[in-house]
């Protein structure tokens, strides 16, 4: 019997359930109907009986991983040494200018932002250079941040200013961590402990920096003590040149290979980000005769888009068939199955993958690591 076999047993242990057991117990010669004696004696009883099943039902999911939720969840990571991962805050690149359009240099640290809208998210400087740009955090943790490019008000006075802008999201924050996400990781065991610089302790320091959301080892990749990391940010994007400086500056910072970061004296570490290969995706498509192309056109760059996302999401999964490091197809057939799923499609050809009919193989070597990203999509009725 499983954990779940044993809930749902608990669960149909409902009022009914245990009134009828317990009606069950007294003689038929008896008047047992609503509103007998019995009856009204028995249904508070019940009630308790129903609420001490759905209590049981409740530690027996909790007690367990696979069905564990919320704090209790929290207290078996606990158990295992780690923690629900917190949302973080994003860090984003922004320029400031005088009515001329040209930068000015009297942003301070400290400076605050604000969006532009109705709930705007606010943010801090954090650092300032010479060109008029600097680079602030998010003072609100979470994705919100994520996704806004344009103006921001400034909070904190300043005459010499005219227009300021986000024009970058450097270092996308982070989520909470979710419990399905919580428990995957909670339930994945492995083989290799953590340990002075092998692999798997490099895998551990990249999940323990919260700026990165996937992220590739590539031991010896320039000989003995040398080590690569490529990484993606939250987004599972390639990571920005300042996400790069701030974990260089984290796992081995200057002088390299003397062990003030992360990394074990004598190992030089290098953080890089991966290439974004384009993927431009070609496709004949039929319709139902009730739509039009331009109708569902949309919908299929939607649902090729969540192909390509569930691709970034295993990027840094290692090679099932060697155990070691990564690899990676972009497969016509797949894209096609999602294609197909979009309502009003009803045929479509194998999409032909930057202008050639076949698979697209992902290079993973010391030299290169690639992600794959939507290039452009053409349909053709």
């Amino acid at each position: 019997m499983t954990p779940n076999d044993l809930i749902a047993i608990y669960e149909s242990q409902d009022f009914d359930y245990w009134l009828n057991r317990m009606l069950d117990e007294v003689s038929d010669k008896f008047n047992k109907r609503e509103g007998s004696i019995i009856y009204d004696a028995i249904a508070p009883a019940a009630t308790m009986l129903a609420e001490g099943s759905l209590d049981r039902a409740q530690v027996v999911k909790q007690v367990w991983i696979p069905t564990s939720t919320d704090e209790f969840l929290d207290l078996h990571a606990s158990d295992k040494g780690t923690a629900r991962q917190a949302a973080t805050f994003a860090q984003v690149t922004a320029k400031w200018t005088d009515s001329d359009g040209k930068p000015i240099n009297n942003v301070e640290v400290g400076d605050r932002f604000a969006q532009v809208g109705d709930a705007p998210i606010f943010y801090t400087v954090v650092k300032v250079e010479p060109d008029g740009t600097g680079l602030l955090v998010s003072e609100s943790d979470g994705v919100g941040a994520n996704s806004y490019i344009g103006q921001i008000l400034p909070v904190t006075p300043n005459d010499s200013l005219s227009w300021a802008e986000v024009t970058e999201v450097s270092v996308p924050a982070r989520a909470t961590e979710t419990d399905e996400d919580l428990r995957s990781r909670l339930l994945s065991g492995t083989d290799y402990i953590a340990y002075g610089g092998n692999v798997a302790d490099y895998i551990d320091m990249m999940a323990k920096i919260t700026t990165i959301g996937a992220g590739q080892v590539y031991p010896t990749w320039q000989g003995g003590g040398t080590v690569k990391l490529v990484i993606l940010d939250n987004d599972l994007k390639p990571a920005s040149s300042e996400l790069i400086e701030q974990v260089q500056e984290t796992i081995d910072p200057a002088p390299q290979g003397e062990g003030y970061g992360l990394a074990p004296i004598d190992h030089v570490v290098t953080v890089v980000a991966p290439e974004a290969l384009k993927v431009d995706i070609t496709s004949t498509v039929e319709v139902a005769t009730d739509t039009t192309l331009g109708a569902v056109t949309e919908k299929i760059k939607a649902a090729i888009a969540d192909y390509f996302k569930a691709l970034s999401e295993k990027w840094d999964t290692v090679d099932a068939k060697t155990g070691r490091g990564y690899s990676m197809t972009v497969y016509r057939s797949q894209l096609l199955a999602e294609m197909m799923k979009v309502e009003g499609v009803t045929n479509a050809t194998l999409p032909v993958l930057n202008g050639a009919e076949d698979d697209l193989i992902l290079e993973f070597t010391d030299e290169t690591s690639q992600l794959p990203v939507i290039g452009e999509v053409v349909l053709n009725a």
